[in-house]
């Protein structure tokens, strides 16, 4: 489900189940974009493919792929990177171009995930640049599944008005 106020354009698949809030910018006119299933993608996030060089030169663009029951926040930034199932990137957090974020991950408030970092699964990171503080235990995990979930039922809520 895409919001009327949403700009989608370009090569994008949007899987069964997601969600795209309105002010979300999800580009891929330079690489692909896909969405995954019960993945939310919340207000003002920008989605858009990143950029590979070749010394100064420009040698192609890196896809976005974001998985499956995944939350990205409001006002998140996803540049050229990976994220893996069941994970939740928080308010205002950046990705950039190469980098992955393993599945069942926490990208914490803010953060700020560097070029090309590989963010092992079941993490929890913070900071600028993003660190690792802990591990997502089972009970948080279950939890960020849910929450991508009912972020599928909002939206439901809202068909007619927002949808």
């Amino acid at each position: 489900m895409v919001s009327p106020f949403a700009l989608v354009i370009g090569d994008v698949n949007i899987a069964e189940g997601a969600t795209v809030f309105l002010g979300a910018v999800i580009r891929g006119d330079v690489a692909p974009i896909r969405i995954g299933r019960y993945t939310n993608i919340q207000e003002q996030v920008v989605l858009h493919g990143g950029d590979q060089y070749d010394g100064e030169a420009l040698r192609g663009h890196i896809p976005i792929d974001v998985g499956d029951y995944v939350t990205v926040a409001h006002g998140s930034v996803v540049h050229g990177s990976t994220v893996g199932d069941v994970s939740m990137i928080g308010v205002h957090a950046t990705l950039y171009d190469g980098s992955t974020i393993g599945a069942g991950s926490i990208v914490g408030m803010n953060a700020a995930v560097l070029a090309n970092t590989v963010i092992p699964p079941r993490s929890i990171v913070v900071g600028v640049p993003a660190k690792i503080v802990r591990s997502v235990d089972d009970e948080t995990y279950a939890r960020l599944k849910a929450h991508a979930i009912w972020y599928h039922k909002l939206a439901e809520s809202h068909k007619g008005t927002l949808f």
